[in-house]
């Protein structure tokens, strides 16, 4: 009888074990759940301070977190960025690489002091997710491949197509924190801010340009596989920024004759 008794308390023992330790998971993982970072993506303008506050939320490309940061620009750095490339004036006679690499250098020179609070932001990502050289350079020009392509139009735009377009801006490109601002931005809107963010970071950036293909690239000396080319004894991935999903040394199809490319802005100007 004694026995029996014991034997029925450890199958009562067993299955309050069982029963206990299921609700516990259900917990752990309703809790688990709950401290998800939602990423969403929207705007916070103070009329007030004429401060705006850009949320933004991306995936890299060997993560499956989705990433979270937030910055801040003035309105009056907005429009100061504005008005100095809008009054950048230069001699459109001279070979057209070294026209652009002076509108470039110009906008880098510029901006690059402005996006400090974005750089704070990323910096800490970085050391949050504990992020090497090469992967810290992904995480940072994914956070641009990930804002949606706008053509940035020199004058009207009614010959481009296919995407949402910006008339009549200078050059037809837009500054570091004008684009950060506004989160519109073509091939070399995004090689500059990129250009100027991996400078600031200590990288040795390159900006590509391709008078046939009417493209702008950057190129990073980081290790990957793919295409490649030397460029003062260092090897420089290909990198497309105007889409997700693109990385270092993948050169997109219909643009792979390396000969229609050249330096438009090197790390040493």
């Amino acid at each position: 009888m004694t026995k029996k008794i014991l034997r029925l308390l450890f199958f009562v023992f067993v299955i309050l074990f069982l029963v206990i330790r299921h609700f516990h998971n259900e917990i752990q993982t309703s809790e688990s759940v709950n401290n998800i970072v939602e990423c969403d993506e929207y705007e916070e303008i103070d009329s007030i301070l004429s401060i705006r506050t850009n949320h933004r939320s991306w995936r890299e490309y060997t993560y499956n977190d989705n990433y979270c940061t937030a910055y801040q620009l003035t309105s009056s750095d907005v429009i100061n960025s504005f008005a100095f490339r809008d009054s950048l004036a230069f001699d459109d006679q001279i070979p057209e690489t070294d026209f652009w690499q002076k509108v470039y250098f110009a906008l880098y020179q510029h901006d690059r002091s402005k996006l400090v609070p974005l750089q704070d932001s990323l910096r800490h990502l970085r050391e949050q997710y504990n992020l090497d050289r090469g992967s810290f350079a992904r995480f940072v020009v994914a956070f641009v491949q990930d804002i949606p392509y706008n053509y940035i139009a020199p004058g009207n735009c009614a010959e481009y197509t296919g995407h949402p377009c910006v008339p009549d801006v200078q050059f037809g490109i837009l500054s570091p924190v004008e684009f950060l601002y506004s989160l519109q931005g073509d091939c070399d809107t995004r090689t500059v801010l990129l250009y100027t963010l991996l400078r600031n970071f200590g990288y040795d950036p390159l900006i590509i340009n391709s008078r046939e293909y009417r493209h702008s690239m950057l190129a990073l000396d980081i290790p990957a596989s793919g295409e490649s080319f030397l460029y003062k004894g260092r090897t420089y991935s290909y990198w497309e920024t105007t889409n997700i999903g693109w990385l270092p040394g993948m050169l997109p199809p219909d643009m792979n004759n390396k000969n229609y490319w050249s330096v438009a802005l090197d790390y040493e100007l």
